[in-house]
């Protein structure tokens, strides 16, 4: 394939953002269409890379044709590789299906809001488009600006609503506060080294680290672990999941959340971890505090949408557990489970805006009964939840699998730390299905509309992707998370790739036992303890101390959530500098 054809993927989204409003004043359906095929178009040509990059084959093309003069690239450089094309592909997939739903869903919206939700969704989906292809520490700060400007608009859609007004500027002032991090971060570099491209900074910090570097590591982690909402970097994000509409919640939790932690991943892997850092000690709390804290979190919720909101910050804590491990198994895992909590956390958000769309309840308090009103709602979700509990053969199962074997043996504390958040993960869940669905209700519904083809084609597919991601394991280890693990772990690859535009991979498969006894009785196990905890929290009538003492902590004031933040950003440069 034609390098040159790289930057189309991220150029298609703009152009269709920029039409969307223009053609709003012709036909409400109008802007959507042209999104579905913007992202379409940006879909088939991230497909015609595929088979040559999942083969082994890596590709760079400098924009512009500003090629590396004497070994310095003074222009961007947009490379695709295993592991940015996954998350790339995911990205223009599932924004498809989500822009299909609104279509449906949201089909009701003026002319006017139609052209601007499609404008915002489509910008959004392009910045997470580019962090995937991006080699370039500046141009990664400028998607997630991007980004980040795209889900303010998103997140306060519904002006009307004084609480996603109060979502949006919280959001506003911790991501801006990110930025401020990821910038500062990417000065510092570039001051010290004269370079932002990441395979020539990788070349440059090479047994080359000084105070500025390691100030810069802490500050760049701090600004992408915002974006991914991880602990103590999180306060935005359960207000912004609930105040926004049900697709946008699931396009920030499926998609853009991750966008953070792929940026960790890249950074963490790709550039400083050849070179004896901390920071692997530091990715293994950061990521099992904010697994088991998150899901304790999730646990005690009513709203439904900040439930989920929760449980992804506990996901994104054992994607980065998996991060910190840093094996060839734990990485092939964290790739994998990134594929699999877009699939099944879209999926998740999607029912539930559409529950909250018909029902006009956000409280499971509230609700009740819905298995007999909503029965494919019930069935996708139950599904949902099945996969992010590791219920065999679905998704969820063979990824955490994988994690489960990268840690056991060398890092047993974070071991047992995912295995505990799992379990109050399922509980959460759990109770979650079961006062939503299960539980009776006196009083009945109004009455629901139909659910419309939009709808029934999103949960399909996302169903049907938990599913098959869960029954072909081999394959997807074998030919998507292998080859992307090979990439994060082999960094002069990736390096050649973003400095001479091509280079060769040789992925390592590792060995994984699908039907191992030990990960059965595992996953056995944590489903069993986790419907357990549930049961018992259910008949409770006090909260837990333990989980009191969270909600205590979040305060709702951005005051205290930036804090927080700036609290962890000088921790983990303490840690960095006092152990380099």
């Amino acid at each position: 394939m034609n390098p040159a054809l790289l930057p189309l993927p991220i150029v298609l989204p703009i152009v269709g953002a920029v039409l969307a409003p223009l053609l709003s004043r012709w036909s409400s359906r109008a802007p959507l269409l042209v999104s579905l095929l913007a992202l379409g178009g940006a879909s088939g040509i991230l497909l015609l890379f595929a088979p040559g990059v999942y083969g082994g084959h890596l590709v760079g093309h400098a924009v512009g044709k500003v090629g590396p003069i004497a070994g310095r690239q003074l222009g961007i450089t947009v490379t695709v590789e295993p592991f940015g094309l996954t998350y790339a592909l995911l990205t223009a997939l599932i924004g498809t299906l989500l822009l299909l739903y609104s279509l449906s869903e949201l089909g009701g919206l003026g002319a006017h809001e139609a052209g601007w939700y499609a404008c915002l969704a489509q910008l959004l989906l392009a910045a997470v488009i580019g962090t995937a292809l991006t080699a370039d520490l500046l141009n990664l700060f400028v998607w997630f600006e991007v980004a980040a400007l795209a889900s303010y608009g998103l997140s306060g859609f519904f002006l009307e609503r004084p609480w996603a007004l109060e979502a949006t500027f919280k959001m506003m002032v911790l991501t801006n506060l990110a930025g401020f991090f990821v910038f500062v971060g990417t000065a510092l570099l570039y001051s010290r080294h004269g370079a932002l491209n990441l395979g020539q900074l990788q070349h440059a910090l090479a047994g080359n680290l000084r105070t500025a570097d390691l100030v810069a590591l802490a500050l760049l982690l701090a600004g992408f672990g915002t974006k991914a909402g991880l602990m103590p970097f999180h306060g935005w994000l359960a207000d912004a999941h609930s105040a926004a509409p049900g697709p946008v919640s699931a396009m920030f939790s499926g998609l853009m959340v991750n966008l953070g932690v792929v940026a960790i991943a890249r950074v963490a892997l790709d550039v400083y971890a050849v070179h004896g850092t901390a920071l692997p000690g530091i990715l293994l709390v950061l990521g099992p505090v904010s697994a088991i804290a998150g899901a304790a979190l999730a646990l005690g919720q009513d709203d439904l949408k900040r439930l989920l909101a929760y449980d992804t910050v506990s996901q994104m804590g054992v994607l980065l557990t998996a991060v910190g491990a840093g094996s060839l198994t734990a990485v092939t895992g964290f790739v994998y489970h990134l594929i699999d909590h877009a699939l099944f956390k879209t999926l998740l958000f999607l029912c539930a805006g559409a529950i909250v769309h018909a029902t006009g309840m956000t409280r499971l308090s509230q609700m009740g009964g819905l298995a007999r009103h909503r029965p494919l709602a019930t069935a996708a979700f139950l599904l949902g939840t099945a996969s992010i509990a590791g219920v065999p053969p679905l998704n969820g199962y063979a990824s955490l699998g994988l994690i489960h074997d990268g840690l056991r043996a060398d890092h047993p504390a974070a071991f047992v730390a995912v295995l505990l958040a799992q379990v109050l993960t399922v509980a959460a869940l759990g109770r979650a299905t079961y006062l939503a669905f299960f539980r009776r209700r006196d009083d009945d519904y109004d009455p629901l509309e139909r659910r419309r083809p939009g709808a029934l084609v999103a949960f399909g597919v996302l169903a049907a992707g938990c599913v098959a991601f869960g029954v072909l394991p081999r394959f997807v280890i074998d030919r998507i998370a292998a080859p992307a693990a090979a990439v994060l772990l082999d960094q002069n690859a990736y390096a050649a790739a973003a400095l001479a535009g091509t280079a060769r991979i040789h992925a390592t498969t590792p060995s994984f036992e699908y039907l191992a006894p030990g990960e059965l009785l595992i996953a056995v196990g944590c489903i069993v303890a986790g419907v357990l905890v549930c049961v018992w929290y259910v008949r409770r009538s006090s909260e837990p101390r333990v989980i009191a003492l969270l909600r205590r902590l979040h305060t709702g004031s951005v005051n205290d959530y930036a804090a927080y933040s700036v609290t962890g950003l000088i921790s983990c440069a303490a840690v960095l500098l006092a152990m380099r």
